[in-house]
């Protein structure tokens, strides 16, 4: 997308349109979304416990391995070089530290195999952004793939409902009934995508095509609604805002304050109300319910662990389901052997590779992206891409004071827009 990473600048030599080379692209930029949002394994029945085993999750695995492998051959033909400005001290120093996590978890073997998909996500999140030739490409492409992912979540809801929409025959979950997924196995996780989809169509709207943009832009938001995932929702209008503010700010250190600045007032909000009287009093007056569905219950929990092992954590992805939480700290948190995370991104990766290695994250994932989004000469070009970047990694940001969005399997496309606004800050664009 830019000189550096593929979205080159007027200098560089463009592919050939519709020619083989091209196509090669297009299918390899398609196979990587399509894997993240529809699966080697789309309408799990969660009433079915055969169906809820590790065997969607050993498709995927060989499925990323496939296009790691595929994308990997591509990119040493295409000058790998240009990854290499992807490589800042703060991203080599935060894997450094999951390596420790890995090293000092309570479960090694779990963390270590969680680390290896995770790198394997975020290396596909960067050899995929050496595949477009220019911003039309990758919006028609992406365009394409949402659209795809789009119709076959509607179509399973009118199809095959029990496979697409929760109900009151799921194991886990019953209370969800009626809540629309898709091909999701979850409704936080289709409502996540959801938002990323009307994204994605603003994006196609101002770089391809009115039509196809707006259309994705109105059927990604109607199944948000039909998810009623309430955070989703919430956080949908709140990072339009304040993506509009920042675009317009010029001051750099004002813009950086008001994105920074938002993001802490929401981890007040969450944490704050396990600690202060006042914020508590303030949520108890605007929200129905100010345990925010039970989760100031697992928060809690997580502190009272944290402070136990704060500085290495409980190892890379190694806490929730494990068998110390699931058989050993039953006691009055019986609940704790259901959950899968913290509902806190910043919370759960405290847990897991320690309050050291959450802030690592949060570096990259949030603060990074924005001083990157004001980084290089101001470029008209950039950005709709920009935007769509920012919007990403700010959604994320703000959103994961409720979920824990950061890390998580389904996050590539988040590492494909802090992939992406590192790029944009070192070159031009071109359209």
């Amino acid at each position: 997308m830019t000189q550096v990473g593929r979205f080159r600048t007027a200098h560089s030599t463009p592919a050939t349109t519709g020619d083989a080379a091209t196509s090669l692209r297009s299918i390899l930029l398609a196979a990587v979304f399509l894997l993240l949002w529809i699966s080697l394994h789309p309408f799990v029945s969660l009433g079915d416990p055969d169906e809820l085993t590790e065997t969607g999750s050993i498709a995927n695995q060989i499925g990323y391995s496939l296009l790691l492998i595929s994308l990997a051959a591509w990119c040493l033909a295409h000058d790998p070089s240009r990854l290499r400005v992807l490589f800042r001290p703060i991203f080599v120093a935060m894997l450094i530290w999951f390596v420790v996590s890995v090293a000092t978890s309570w479960e090694p073997a779990l963390s270590a195999r969680r680390l290896i998909f995770t790198l394997i996500g975020m290396s596909i999140a960067a050899m995929v952004l050496l595949l477009p030739t220019n911003q039309r490409h990758f919006a028609g492409v992406m365009a394409a793939v949402v659209l795809i992912v789009l119709a076959a979540c509607y179509l399973g809801v009118l199809l095959a409902p029990t496979l697409s929409v929760h109900q009151t025959s799921d194991l886990a979950e019953p209370e969800l009934a009626g809540d629309w997924r898709g091909v999701f196995s979850h409704k936080n996780e289709a409502s996540v995508a959801m938002v990323l989809f009307f994204f994605i169509g603003m994006f196609v709207a101002r770089v391809r095509s009115m039509v196809l943009g707006s259309l994705i832009v109105v059927s990604a938001l109607v199944f948000l609604l039909f998810t009623q995932s309430k955070t989703a929702i919430a956080m949908l209008p709140i990072t339009l805002i304040l993506t509009g503010l920042i675009n317009r700010i010029r001051k750099p250190a004002i813009g950086i304050t008001l994105g920074l600045t938002v993001v802490g007032a929401f981890i007040i909000l969450s944490i704050g109300s396990l600690y202060w009287e006042q914020v508590r009093d303030l949520l108890d007056m605007v929200l129905p319910d100010a345990s925010f569905t039970g989760r100031t219950d697992i928060w809690q929990f997580a502190l009272d662990h944290i402070a136990q092992r704060p500085i290495i954590g409980y190892g890379f992805g190694a806490f929730w389901g494990t068998h110390e939480v699931v058989y050993g700290m039953s006691g009055n948190s019986v609940w704790a052997n259901a959950v899968a995370h913290a509902h806190n991104a910043y919370l759960n990766l405290a847990l897991t590779i320690g309050i050291p290695g959450s802030a690592l994250v949060t570096a990259w994932l949030v603060v990074l992206p924005l001083i990157d989004f004001y980084r290089g000469p101001a470029d008209p070009a950039a950005s709709p891409l920009k935007l769509l970047f920012l919007r990403t990694c700010l959604y994320a940001a703000c959103a994961s004071c409720f979920e824990s969005l950061l890390l998580q399997e389904g996050g590539l496309f988040l590492f494909t827009a802090a992939f992406g606004l590192r790029f944009l800050s070192l070159s031009r664009v071109k359209p």
